[in-house]
């Protein structure tokens, strides 16, 4: 019995470490200096790998949470949100090659978490497709990428790092664009079939 409570424990539990991460390493990448830009990248790791076995322990589980539903996709969104917000108060990210990449990623997560509150109501199934996880896969690395040139930039400067990372928040920009327009494009379908349905 304790072994099941446990088990059941697990993916929320994993859930629940990502947004208390999207909350403390922010603040560790604004206030951490040397030692946070180092301590930051793990936790990052950790933050991103949770997010597969989360799902992983889920289904192998079978444990399925009106919480785990809510929570698990924003969890991702608040540490991608957090963390690009963080780098550009520390002016990792350039005005010119970063801030439109940014605020696609921003504007998006933020659209899409209101699409899916506001049509809660209706049945419409958006389901996360496999090119919206790659979608996040791509985020957590061009946040990492960033990381880890901001940690080399304490020692000596390495400018490749930076090339690599602004290729990777434009990709996951890019991305994350289809992916918000696909998601529209689903919700805009079904209500014009809806429409129809409703008139004959």
């Amino acid at each position: 019995m304790q072994n099941n409570l446990i088990q059941r424990a697990i993916p929320n539990g994993l859930t629940v470490f990502r947004c208390l991460t999207a909350v403390i390493l922010p603040l560790i990448i604004i206030y951490g200096g040397e030692v946070g830009a180092i301590i930051s990248i793990p936790l990052l790791f950790f933050a991103g790998i949770s997010d597969y076995f989360d799902g992983f322990f889920a289904r192998k589980y079978n444990v399925i949470s009106n919480f785990g539903k809510i929570i698990d996709p924003v969890a991702d969104k608040l540490l991608v949100i957090g963390i690009i917000l963080a780098l550009a108060s520390e002016n990792m990210l350039d005005y010119y090659y970063a801030f439109i990449a940014g605020l696609i990623i921003i504007l998006r997560e933020v659209l899409i978490s209101g699409l899916r509150e506001s049509i809660s109501s209706y049945k419409i199934s958006l389901d996360v497709t496999l090119l919206s996880k790659w979608k996040t896969t791509i985020q957590l690395v061009a946040c990492g990428s960033f990381l880890v040139w901001r940690a080399n930039g304490f020692f000596y400067e390495l400018n490749i790092l930076g090339v690599i990372s602004y290729s990777l928040l434009w990709i996951a920009a890019i991305i994350t664009l289809i992916t918000g327009i696909q998601y529209v494009s689903r919700i805009t379908s079904f209500f014009e079939n809806k429409k129809n349905k409703d008139v004959e």
